[in-house]
């Protein structure tokens, strides 16, 4: 109610006390001050009478509003919770989708590699198909060892045509805890009847085919596929895996390589490149520059099948080298020799110190291929902080479920007959 209409009423209330008041005057004959006062005070009891009804009714209707408005705004929490809830399940399909998308592109990536792979190997097997087509047509008498090496010879091949190329993994300890630090993968080839052919066996025939620095490479795809599995468990583990010499210097595949890792950032923390110290060393222009540009993308390097210990350690170090693997027995030949170990850039070395020196250059010494606990008990004497060998774990093969799952990317990328000979 309007204060207008408030004063109408009071006004109301006192021209009402005034003519009640006139009348008693009149009629009934009441002293005229009597009158007024009794007029007065009827007035304001009315009005105060009704400034009580009417505040009443103002708190009343306030309640009212304010019901009303509470039940608006529970309706507008409502339809924002609402809203809230429908944004982020948009946001976790956009997530769902962001990353089916990522998964896509890294799996292309990864299959656009192992085409380049099954290319170089398809050239390096129809170049010797062409070959032996052009053969003569009279030749001389084959002996036992030739036959069996062209039986060999087709079983690599037939495995190389099936995808039968499996990943063994070994495990590098940390010393003295022995807990799993990484993993080195081995090639193993699987023959028509699950045989496994070991690489004592296939390096003969394929060294002088041509053949390894192909499988070295379906080797580091595997090794990719074993990578982005640990991430999905979330387990920080590196894996050792050989680089072929001859891919480093591949000017056709090793381009189609770098602009995969570089789309892999992620593989850099996890795969580390490794090759022999005779690679190393004899290393040409070409293989450095690669090299290099792999490090640049934070890829680490290990040296294996040292021969040497008289090793440019700097030079390791500005090559990205973070770990090198010596054998355990020449380390502990070199400790009770008591001697230093004549190294050109530190002649008065003793090999227990060579560790801390590999230290300083970034580089971590793995002693490898230790077999007895002797072993061990030395090369803890030489602050050696990894370990490898059969006393931790022989090389086993990967779960049945990853080998087939890559058996099938490399089948249906290398096509039936594509390697055949």
């Amino acid at each position: 109610m309007t204060r207008f209409a408030h004063i109408l009423i009071a006004s109301t209330y006192a021209m009402t006390a005034l003519v009640a008041a006139a009348a008693c005057i009149r009629f009934a004959g009441a002293p005229i001050s009597a009158a007024f006062i009794g007029a007065v005070i009827a007035t304001l009891g009315a009005s105060q009478i009704h400034a009580l009804f009417a505040a009443s009714a103002e708190r009343t209707a306030m309640r009212a509003a304010m019901a009303r408005l509470r039940d608006a705004n529970l309706l507008l929490v409502d339809e924002i919770e609402e809203a809230r809830a429908r944004l982020e399940d948009m946001d976790a399909r956009i997530d769902e989708a962001r990353q089916a998308d990522d998964g896509r592109e890294a799996l292309m990536s990864e299959v656009r590699t192992l085409e380049g792979l099954v290319r170089s190997l398809n050239t390096k097997v129809e170049r010797e198909t062409d070959q032996e087509a052009f053969a003569p047509a009279i030749a001389a008498p084959q002996t036992l060892e030739h036959v069996d090496r062209n039986a060999l010879l087709g079983a690599v091949k037939e495995a190389l045509e099936a995808g039968r190329v499996d990943l063994h993994l070994q495990p590098v300890v940390s010393l003295p805890q022995r807990k799993t630090r990484f993993y080195e993968g081995f090639t193993r080839l699987r023959d028509a009847n699950g045989r496994i052919i070991m690489p004592a066996e296939w390096l003969k025939v394929a060294e002088p085919e041509g053949l390894v620095g192909a499988i070295d490479n379906l080797l580091l795809f595997r090794c990719i596929q074993i990578v982005r599995r640990l991430a999905e468990r979330e387990r920080r583990v590196g894996v050792f895996c050989n680089v072929a010499p001859s891919s480093l210097a591949d000017e056709e595949f090793f381009p189609e390589f770098l602009d995969f890792v570089r789309r892999n950032g992620e593989l850099a923390g996890s795969l580390i490149f490794e090759m022999s110290q005779r690679a190393f060393l004899r290393r040409n222009h070409v293989m450095a520059r690669n090299i290099s540009r792999l490090a640049d993308f934070g890829f680490r390097f290990s040296i294996d099948g040292v021969t040497d210990l008289d090793i440019d350690l700097a030079e390791l170090q500005r090559a990205g080298v973070k770990f090198l693997k010596v054998p355990g027995s020449m380390l502990t030949a070199a400790l009770q020799a008591g001697k230093p170990l004549g190294l050109s850039a530190a002649p008065d070395v003793r090999a227990e110190d060579f560790g801390a020196l590999c230290a300083r250059h970034g580089i971590d010494v793995i002693a490898e291929k230790i077999e007895a606990e002797a072993t061990v008990v030395e090369v803890l004497d030489l602050d050696v902080r990894y370990g490898q060998g059969h006393l931790f774990g022989s090389p086993r093969p990967i779960r049945d479920d990853v080998r087939e799952a890559t058996d099938r990317v490399a089948r249906e990328h290398a096509g039936p007959g594509r390697l055949a000979s």
